[in-house]
This record gives C-alpha cells, sequence and structure tokens, in this order.
C-alpha cells in the first residue's frame, strides 16, 4: 500500500515536471521569434472581433491602413480654357471701360463730382482720351491678373473695352439706372435725348 503512494506521487511529480518544462520550451519558442522581427516591425492592426470564416481564408477584413493623403492643388486665377476666358475677357473689358468713362465724368466734367480742370490748358483738346488712359489702365491689371495675355483672350478684352466705348448710348437705355448711380440724371437725360435725336434724323 505504501509503495503503490509513493509511486503514484513519484509519477505526478514527473508529469508536473513534464508539463512545466513544455511550457518552458513554448514561450522560449515565442519570445525567439518575437526577437527575429526586431524593434519597430511594421505589422497590420485588426480592430474588433476575429472573422473566422476569414481567417480560414487567410484574408483579414477588419485591417486598418493608413493612406497619404494627397495634396491638392489650389485654384489660380485665369487657369481655363480660351472658350471659357474668352467672354470673360469681353466682359472685363467693357467693365474696364465703363469705370474709365465714369471716372472721366467725375472728375472732369461739370456735372461730376470733382470738376476738375485739366492740369496744363494744352491739355484740353486731348482730355476726350482720358476714358482711355483710365480704363487702359485697368484693362492691363484684368490681363495680368486674369492671364488674359495670350492673342486670343487679350483681343476679346480689347474687344469689350472698344465695344463699351462705342456702344456707350446703347447701355445707357438698356441699363439708365446704373447710369444714374454712376454718373448723374443729367448726364442719362443728356444721353437719351441725343440717341432719340440721332434715331430721328436717321
Amino acid at each position: 500500500m505504501f509503495g503503490w503512494f509513493f509511486l503514484h506521487d513519484r509519477r505526478k511529480g514527473v508529469n508536473s515536471m513534464s508539463l512545466s518544462n513544455g511550457q518552458r520550451s513554448g514561450f522560449e519558442d515565442r519570445l525567439s521569434r518575437i526577437k527575429k522581427g526586431g524593434a519597430n516591425t511594421m505589422g497590420e492592426v485588426h480592430i474588433g472581433p476575429r472573422d473566422e470564416e476569414r481567417a480560414r481564408k487567410g484574408k483579414a477584413d477588419n485591417v486598418v491602413r493608413v493612406k497619404k493623403k494627397k495634396n491638392k492643388k489650389a485654384a489660380t486665377l485665369g487657369e481655363g480654357s480660351t472658350t471659357v476666358l474668352a467672354p470673360v475677357g469681353i466682359l472685363l473689358g467693357g467693365l474696364a471701360m465703363f469705370v474709365g468713362q465714369a471716372t472721366d465724368y467725375q472728375l472732369f466734367h461739370d456735372g461730376g463730382l470733382m470738376k476738375m480742370a485739366p492740369p496744363v490748358e494744352a491739355m484740353t483738346p486731348y482730355m476726350q482720351y482720358a476714358p482711355f488712359v483710365f480704363g487702359g489702365v485697368l484693362a492691363l491689371m484684368f490681363a495680368w491678373t486674369f492671364r488674359l495675355t495670350t492673342m486670343i483672350r487679350f483681343s476679346a478684352l480689347m474687344a469689350g473695352f472698344v465695344a463699351a466705348f462705342i456702344y456707350q448710348a446703347e447701355m445707357v437705355q438698356a441699363m439708365p439706372g446704373m447710369y444714374k448711380n454712376f454718373f448723374s440724371k443729367e448726364f442719362v437725360k443728356t444721353t437719351l435725348s441725343e440717341a432719340r435725336a440721332a434715331k430721328t434724323n436717321t
């Protein structure tokens, strides 16, 4: 009886020693595999519960991948096709002439705000070209800002510039309220009467 208990305790001790040795060898094996990876080893991060079906196929369905953001190019004024920018050039040319005419009227005409005399009396015959000077400076600024310096774009800008000068009377008839705000009521009244008189004579 005593011998049986002795053998049973001895077998139990041998089994526990073999189990601890197995755990130690498994731990050392895992430790050696970790060491082979080295520091800062790249890997994939899995978030959430494991997808068993995907895991059996060897593919993870919940992998986080960090994508590098692409730098978006900022939009630049004047970038576009000539088909789009040519009409824009016409409008900007007309606007430049309109501003030139309004500036000339407010500075040097009787109905204007300033009513300034020409700085030199010899310049009086050339004051009729003042709208081209004021408007031309603004047109060049538009051409540089909106990249209207190519032949077709600049030609469109000049076309609108000249058309606004030639058809000023028609524009006053079409938009009298705007011309009253930027010029004067007297200017609009005089321009409209001159336009009616021209139609009567023709």
